[in-house]
């Protein structure tokens, strides 16, 4: 698949292309972050009490500036776009509401898994930036948790990192030069999961604590999968949303408080949703091979 921008398609401006989005979602977010919580420190609120707060309204502002990457790929669509659209319309209406429920509870249930397996190894503890943003991210109250972890920066992520980044480095690792053979196709499988893995470490890097790289860098895998899987934004975007609604309630509800009895049954609860994880997984591959009805 190669890039379908007409000014430019040298590799280098191409490679510039994929990393630029995610230097302007860096700024923005924190410019944006750092004047909220002047005005929030103005008006005599405690920054700690307020993060989630700020931090939705800054992923409300970025959200504009990410749009109008994501709607231009989409308007003057590259190869990957091209392609993404060309095998969504090939999917029957059933298929797509499944694949839809089927994302959620992916999501929701590797969120567990993974927070889980993490909790067991030492990197909570040694990751002093992830113990500071946990503080703040449960302490604005659930509505923000809500609205700002489980919407708006879901929405804001995938189109970055799935809708941008994973479909240009597609375009720029996967060149549309030739007729299909098998030898091209092996290698273009072998690009399409090296686009995955350098999104899905770009989305690990920019949480900028430990635990969260780990956490976010194999979820960033599963999310580009996803986009594949259902040939659309919506698809890693519920996968997103399940993965942040789980830990929301978790820490708000109390939901798993039974998994914390002892060491046995965390492990053995831990083993159950990485199990129930792959089968979902293998349902949604599974169902995904059905011919659409308009195929």
């Amino acid at each position: 698949m190669n890039s379908n921008y007409t000014y430019n398609n040298s590799p280098i401006f191409k490679s510039w292309n994929v990393i630029y989005p995610v230097f302007i979602y860096f700024v923005v977010t924190n410019l944006a972050m750092t004047l909220f919580a002047m005005l929030a420190s103005f008006l005599g609120a405690e920054y700690q009490e307020q993060y989630m707060a700020l931090q939705t309204a800054s992923v409300a502002v970025t959200i504009p500036f990410i749009a109008r990457y994501y709607n231009k790929d989409r308007k003057e669509p590259t190869m990957f776009w091209k392609y993404t659209e060309m095998e969504f319309e090939k999917k029957s209406q059933k298929q797509k509401i499944g694949n839809g429920v089927l994302a959620l509870l992916a999501g929701a249930v590797l969120g567990t898994a993974l927070n889980n397996i993490l909790a067991l190894t030492t990197l909570e503890k040694i990751s002093e930036g992830y113990q500071e943003v946990n503080t703040y991210f449960f302490s604005g109250g659930i509505f923000f948790e809500l609205l700002g972890a489980c919407l708006l920066t879901p929405f804001l992520e995938e189109m970055l990192y799935r809708g941008v980044v994973y479909g240009r480095l597609c375009d720029l690792m996967i060149p549309d030069n030739g007729q299909k053979t098998e030898e091209r196709s092996r290698r273009e499988k072998r690009s399409q999961m090296a686009a995955m893995v350098f999104s899905a470490l770009l989305f690990g890097v920019l949480h900028m604590n430990l635990v969260q790289f780990v956490y976010a860098g194999i979820l960033g895998i599963f999310l580009a999968w996803m986009m594949e899987k259902t040939a659309h934004f919506y698809g890693p975007l519920l996968a997103h949303m399940g993965a942040n609604l789980v830990s929301v309630l978790r820490v708000e509800t109390g939901m798993f408080a039974w998994m914390n009895q002892d060491e046995a049954v965390f492990a053995g609860a831990t083993a159950l949703f990485t199990a129930l994880g792959v089968v979902l997984i293998v349902g949604i591959w599974l169902w995904n091979r059905r011919k659409s009805e308009n195929a």
